[in-house]
């Protein structure tokens, strides 16, 4: 005897969070038991059908008042959810403890007493899930560089693998005795740090041996010339350049790696920061802060569960 369809299409499920979780729920019933076939989907905004499995199952039996009273459960991940290229069935017992055991879509249809019906494909799929408020986004971002005043930028926090770090960790203990707070102790190193350091300081350090005057010029002439663009771009035409081959490296790791103050302090780039101030460079290419271009999904692509 075929089982009788009762259901086939999306299930929410409130979870206590912001937003329930939604799952594709095949419900079937025959003359002595329910049968509950349940599909991870694309969009899901709450716990993974594993994770809610025993939710799922009771708004299930609390939707569906007057089912047969034994509950036979299926959850199912598809192929191309996150860690399976395959499908995966598991067949699941809620009586004490919740366990799973392998099982399969032969399994299935043998206890149906017939054929499964397949889902919608991904783009119907998920245009359902969308609809009833599922799906996850990520904010796409990307850098913004700027021509910035060389003298601006800030004076060095951490040094680590300066030749002269020592030095600055002295300076640092020395403001701490003057009674200034943490922030303004290490601000007021800097300062001092950057106006100890003697020619022969700099010749002992490897980012003050390239021309940052030259590579300072040319990365504010890609920036102006370019306008706002992806590091890639801008990577790209440093490569192009015609600075010498030392010069050009260090040219494309201020895009490629770039000199971020954005917040204030820097993310990255002291030592070339460094290397900057004493090269008698007026202005520099830096990364000041970052816009939004969009958003973009971040679900995976349903690829059936046969």
């Amino acid at each position: 005897m075929t089982a009788k369809m009762l259901h086939h299409g999306p299930l929410t499920v409130p979870q206590g969070q912001v937003r329930p979780g939604i799952y594709w729920l095949r419900l079937f019933a025959d003359a002595g038991r329910c049968i509950a076939v349940v599909t991870e989907v694309p969009g899901n905004p709450a716990g993974t059908v594993t994770n809610a499995v025993e939710e799922i199952a009771e708004a299930i039996t609390s939707r569906w008042g007057g089912l047969p009273a034994g509950l036979v459960f299926f959850e199912i991940w598809p192929a191309g959810s996150p860690g399976w290229s395959e499908t995966n069935v598991q067949r699941v017992q809620f009586r004490g403890q919740t366990k799973w055991a392998d099982s399969s879509r032969a399994e299935i249809e043998e206890l149906l007493g017939g054929s499964l019906p397949d889902l919608p494909a991904h783009d119907e799929l998920y245009e359902q899930v969308l609809a009833i408020g599922g799906g996850a986004v990520e904010e796409v971002r990307r850098p913004v560089f700027a021509a910035i005043p060389v003298e601006e930028l800030p004076p060095p926090h951490n040094p680590s693998r300066c030749k002269h770090l020592a030095r600055f960790r002295r300076l640092v203990d020395l403001m701490h005795e003057r009674g200034l707070s943490a922030e303004e102790a290490t601000e007021a190193a800097g300062g001092e740090f950057l106006a100890s350091l003697t020619p022969e300081d700099l010749g002992v350090c490897r980012f003050h041996r390239a021309r940052w005057d030259l590579i300072a010029s040319e990365s504010v002439r890609i920036v102006d010339s370019l306008g706002r663009r992806d590091p890639e771009d801008y990577v790209a035409e440093a490569r192009r350049s015609t600075l010498p081959a030392r010069e050009r490296r260090w040219l494309e790791s201020l895009f490629r790696d770039p000199i971020d103050i954005a917040g204030g302090g820097y993310t990255d780039g002291q030592h070339r920061s460094c290397a900057l101030r004493f090269s008698g460079a007026q202005q520099a290419a830096v990364v000041t802060g970052d816009e939004l271009l969009g958003e973009e999904s971040t679900d995976w692509k349903y690829e059936g569960d046969g």
